[in-house]
């Protein structure tokens, strides 16, 4: 039995969804809902329009045309940005060569909105504690995030995006640039905090095989939704090459 339920209450909706740079559009009238609790892999072929996707999610960016809701919320009037989580690729590109400590990463996550400096009591700090403990950090708090391989980077960002406890987890291709070990290892995290902490995860991915070990769902987008269902069928669909699956 196939575990995506998509009859569950959806967080995410996407009505009539368009965007275009200016050369034309990456994707026209896309339709979609993420139900509480999935898992959902996004794949696709480069400039299929992933990214883009996963950026108007995260409110980075804002359509060309169509809407996003939360909770039944126009994105615009969302206000509990602490229930979204948000890692973009390679974020720590931007920090190689700051000297910014893996702690000091982390306790970004708590900072509110439109406030840099703020105090941090009893339970902020008990959150950066579980947040380091969860993400096997304690022992690299002190050191460089510059310092660090690919995978412990990334336990340090989805440490700093899982701090302040988020319901929606969004994710830009996590596993790029780390090792098959370390690839293996983040999604077996991505699959606790999806299953163990009930936190519903969208995640963009250029390896659905991988994919399979912790996602529950995929979006093959092709410019367009070109398939909404079960991971596993949608890998069989891939690997019988079934146009709009090729994306390598």
């Amino acid at each position: 039995m196939p575990i995506y339920e998509k009859h569950a209450t959806p967080i995410i909706e996407v009505h009539n969804l368009g965007f275009d740079y200016g050369a034309g559009w990456i994707f026209h009238k896309l339709n979609l809902e993420i139900p509480e609790g999935d898992f959902a892999a996004v794949i696709g072929a480069n400039g299929a329009g992933k990214s883009t996707l996963i950026k108007m999610l995260a409110h980075v960016i804002p359509p060309t045309t169509g809407t996003i809701s939360y909770y039944g919320k126009p994105i615009e009037q969302f206000e509990q940005w602490d229930w979204v989580g948000y890692v973009p690729q390679n974020p720590a590109k931007q920090q190689q060569g700051f000297p910014i400590s893996v702690e000091e990463v982390v306790k970004l996550g708590l900072l509110k909105p439109n406030k840099l400096w703020q105090r941090f009591g009893v339970a902020e700090k008990q959150k950066l504690e579980a947040a380091l403990e969860t993400f096997d950090l304690l022992e690299l708090r002190n050191r460089r995030i510059g310092d660090l391989s690919g995978g412990q980077q990334q336990r340090v960002f989805l440490a700093r995006a899982m701090v302040k406890e988020p319901k929606v987890l969004l994710l830009d291709e996590p596993a790029t640039g780390i090792d098959p070990a370390a690839k293996i290892a983040l999604y077996d995290m991505l699959r606790y905090i999806n299953r163990k902490q009930n936190v519903t995860i969208v995640m963009v991915s250029h390896d659905l095989d991988l994919a399979t070990l912790a996602a529950k769902s995929a979006i093959c987008i092709n410019h367009g939704i070109c398939f909404r269902g079960d991971i596993h069928e949608a890998l069989k669909h891939h690997h019988s090459g079934q146009q709009g699956f090729i994306y390598k």
